[in-house]
């Protein structure tokens, strides 16, 4: 069996807020369908810090799309 990299906090937290959880979760697969191609060449490096960056700058384009 798979060991989880979530800690024991994270899992509990999503089993007393699943719906909170799934509304993050479509959220994060919604910006990472409309930017993969942008995202892409940082998975295929396995850069986790540049993909994190990157994803936290278009969320944050997004936010201010969005307010407009």
């Amino acid at each position: 069996m798979k060991q989880s990299k979530l800690d024991s906090k994270s899992i509990q937290w999503i089993k007393e807020h699943p719906k909170e959880f799934t509304k993050e979760l479509i959220r994060k697969l919604e910006l990472i369908k409309n930017f993969y191609k942008e995202l892409e060449p940082y998975r295929k490096r396995k850069d986790k810090e540049g993909y994190s960056k990157l994803l936290k700058k278009e969320e944050e384009e997004e936010k201010q799309w969005k307010k407009e």
